[in-house]
């Protein structure tokens, strides 16, 4: 079981790697209490105001205590990400789009309080980027081979988030309004106007030493 796992995690990039072993260990510390699971819940006013930064960092790696549930999702989770990360030509390219997401996520959060952790609506906003900049490549078969378009299946998680589990539109909108606007900037913006808005600092330091 030991090898079958490092095999999978030998395959994964390591941006994605350092996450997803970061949400194991996490999961682990908080299973048996040598962390305090309620220290790793992220809440805006605990962060801004009373100065517990480290809640951004814990709930970035915060999929729940250890248990299959929690160790599937990660997984599952690793897939898409590994995917996506692997779409890019740079590292800090990417590292850069992750970041910018984040901070979109965290300044929404100061107008409502999530209900899930940082780290699974930055998954859930990068799953959305990864079907925006692959949307005619990516389709899911279903039973009786009928095809669906990828771009749908967010429209229906977050359908049953509003009318089942009665969320309100601005906290929807968190799983994938922050990726939009990123996506929106990085990548229709720059095929009209030839601009990159969204350049790593590194390559603007680079190029204002040409």
């Amino acid at each position: 079981m030991d090898v079958a796992i490092l095999n999978i995690l030998d395959d994964i990039p390591l941006v994605t790697k350092i996450w997803t072993l970061g949400s194991i260990g996490l999961s682990i510390l908080t299973s048996t209490r040598m962390i305090d699971p309620t220290k790793v819940i992220y809440n805006y006013d605990l962060v801004f105001k009373k100065g517990q930064y480290e809640r951004i960092f814990y709930s970035i790696f915060n999929y729940g205590e250890f248990n299959w549930v929690s160790m599937l999702n990660i997984f599952i989770s690793a897939n898409h990400l590994t995917m996506l990360e692997n779409s890019f030509e740079l590292k800090r390219r990417y590292c850069w789009t992750l970041f910018l997401i984040l901070s979109l996520i965290v300044m929404m959060s100061g107008i409502i309080q999530p209900s899930s952790s940082l780290g699974i609506l930055l998954h859930e906003n990068l799953v959305y980027y990864e079907i925006k900049r692959n949307t005619n490549e990516m389709n899911f078969r279903l039973l009786g081979g009928i095809n669906i378009a990828a771009s749908l299946i967010p429209v229906y998680m977050n359908g049953m988030m509003y009318f089942v589990y009665n969320r309100s539109l601005f906290e929807i909108s968190m799983n994938f309004l922050p990726a939009h606007f990123i996506f929106y900037f990085d990548d229709v913006i720059q095929k009209l106007y030839d601009i990159d808005i969204f350049q790593t600092p590194y390559d603007l330091w680079l190029k204002n030493r040409r």
